[in-house]
């Protein structure tokens, strides 16, 4: 199954996430949640990665690695995520992910 990396995005995010209310935040990160849930269902979710913020600020905030069938089901599943996402396939060179 080919690996993917998918970088999510959003301008100003971390300035919206820390004026965002607890509701807002639960929202998201539930939305986070249901799509590592459909990944699992459909493949294998090797790292969520969220990004420390930087100075000056970057639109790229969090990436996820995931092993999913193809690009078409990657792409559908990104869809449960509340931000923009590019989608870039991994080259496998047989490092093992994990120990």
């Amino acid at each position: 199954m080919p690996k993917f990396l998918i970088l999510m995005t959003e301008a100003d995010h971390d300035a919206r996430w820390a004026a965002a209310d607890a509701a807002a935040q639960d929202k998201l990160l539930t939305a986070m949640d249901t799509f590592a849930t459909a990944v699992r269902t459909h493949g294998t979710l090797h790292a969520v990665l969220p990004l420390i913020p930087t100075v000056p600020p970057n639109d790229l905030h969090g990436v996820y690695l995931v092993d999913l069938p193809d690009l078409t089901a990657t792409t559908n599943l990104t869809e449960l995520l509340p931000y923009a996402c590019e989608i870039r396939e991994v080259m496998d060179v047989g490092i093992p992910i994990t120990a």
